[in-house]
């Protein structure tokens, strides 16, 4: 019998810190291990697609590679959104919530603002090559 690997390991952010997601989603203190771990991985997640949608705040060819990705105000923002958006999406894959009395309710897959930040979507500048 195989064991099942442990994906819940150690992801560690390097620069989106968790807490400001969580402040984000208004959800303080309310945070149990089990979603502070798996905020965790959504923030390492989210720093890997930011860093690649946004490469600008680090050339691997003239920085050090102990040199920290260092975004701007805007894309932290974009950022902190986006991983805020992937958060809520975890108990909704299809797009949509349940709430007691409301019935469904629709969780957007594509926001302008976000893709304003990070330069995706209809935002993203025209390239060569």
């Amino acid at each position: 019998m195989t064991e099942t690997p442990d994906y819940a390991g150690p992801f560690e952010p390097i620069w989106l810190d968790p807490a400001d997601v969580a402040a984000w989603l208004r959800k303080r203190g309310d945070l149990t291990p089990a979603d502070q771990a798996i905020m965790a991985r959504v923030c390492v997640q989210t720093e890997l697609y930011v860093e690649r949608c946004r490469p600008e705040f680090y050339d691997p060819a003239t920085e050090a590679p102990e040199t920290p990705y260092t975004p701007d105000g805007e894309v932290y923002q974009g950022a902190v959104m986006y991983a805020a958006r992937e958060y809520r999406r975890r108990n909704s894959p299809a797009g949509t919530e349940q709430f007691a009395g409301g019935g469904a309710i629709f969780t957007a897959q594509d926001d302008d603002d976000i893709n304003r930040a990070l330069r995706t979507g209809p935002f993203n500048r025209p390239g060569v090559g």
